[in-house]
């Protein structure tokens, strides 16, 4: 008898910082993993023979070979062509661009766009802590923020793939100044949220969380006047949606229960006492990994296809 042998795909996270890219089992399981400095990219054609590269790379650093390829990139790409529409301000070398179809071409793999916040919530739902949730929406907190839903077990998307964009969810009418979610609770947010209590600007939200924990109050206050917004966002999709899990992920998230612990007291001001009740509040557990493992499993070779993802695709 013949033993079958596991679907691998390759999964890319496009940032404007880092490229990451890894080869990705059935199981979740990172098989081989690179990282490439987006600054140091030339050109559009620069970027795909990097990418193209070192993927066949980590094939040969893991001794197995991709089946498929996905891509998790900021923005929207077109179902039909995976050309990037929307996003790339912080990636212009994508702009109007179809890294999918640039891919495909070098590799001779079929290659799937996805929504970066959408791949870290797909990246949740098969291999963290959204496994086996029905219902649950994550944000992730970075240099900007981002995120994804998924109901009844499937990304929630538009019928063509458009992402929500949870980021922009207004939270403040206020005719100047922060607005929208992203204002609040990006690491600018974050910045100006303890500036605004009397702390040093442009600090780090490491180093913001680094004072709170030494005890100062200006970075106390900051952190829970972030946590309230996250709490106000959360509360506004438990509300419309009866999620069962809010996830809070990105490298922001990285600070733990000292967040986790204000966003979960501010959530009953913000949520119907019924459905806070059937909620939680939790961190991701697939960290910076959770865009390269989306991104492999929105390639949809046969291991990964449960989730079926919504995404552009390139054959």
């Amino acid at each position: 008898m013949t033993r079958r042998r596991k679907a691998v795909a390759a999964g890319v996270d496009i940032g404007g910082t880092t490229i990451k890219l890894g080869l990705v089992d059935g199981d979740g399981s990172l098989l081989a993993r690179r990282r490439l400095p987006y600054a140091e990219m030339a050109s559009f054609d620069d970027l795909a023979d990097r990418i193209a590269h070192d993927v066949r790379a980590m094939e040969g650093d893991s001794g197995r070979t991709a089946d498929a390829l996905g891509i998790a990139v900021p923005g929207y790409a077109r179902p039909d062509d995976g050309v990037m529409i929307d996003g790339t301000s912080n990636v212009p070398l994508l702009t109007n661009r179809s890294l999918a179809q640039a891919l495909r071409q070098r590799l001779g793999l079929d290659c799937r766009t996805i929504n970066d916040g959408s791949a870290a919530a797909l990246g949740e739902l098969q291999f963290g802590a959204g496994r086996g949730v029905a219902r649950f929406a994550l944000l992730t907190l970075g240099t900007g923020v981002g995120g994804g839903i998924v109901v009844h077990g499937r990304l929630a998307t538009a019928d063509d793939g458009v992402p929500p964009e949870l980021g922009a969810m207004v939270l403040d009418d206020a005719p100047a100044g922060a607005r929208t979610l992203e204002d609040f609770a990006s690491a600018r947010g974050f910045a100006r949220a303890y500036a605004c209590r009397g702390g040093a600007e442009g600090l780090s939200p490491d180093e913001i969380f680094h004072r709170a924990a030494a005890g100062e109050e200006a970075a106390i206050a900051a952190i829970d006047a972030v946590a309230r917004r996250l709490a106000q966002a959360f509360g506004s999709l438990t509300n419309a949606l009866g999620l069962e899990l809010c996830l809070v992920g990105g490298g922001i998230a990285g600070a733990g229960e000292p967040l986790l612990a204000r966003i979960r007291a501010h959530f009953p001001h913000f949520t119907w006492p019924f459905l806070r009740t059937r909620c939680r509040i939790d961190g991701a557990t697939t960290g910076e990994d959770a865009g390269v493992l989306g991104a492999a499993a929105a390639a949809q070779p046969p291991a990964f296809s449960s989730a079926q993802p919504s995404t552009s695709s390139i054959e």
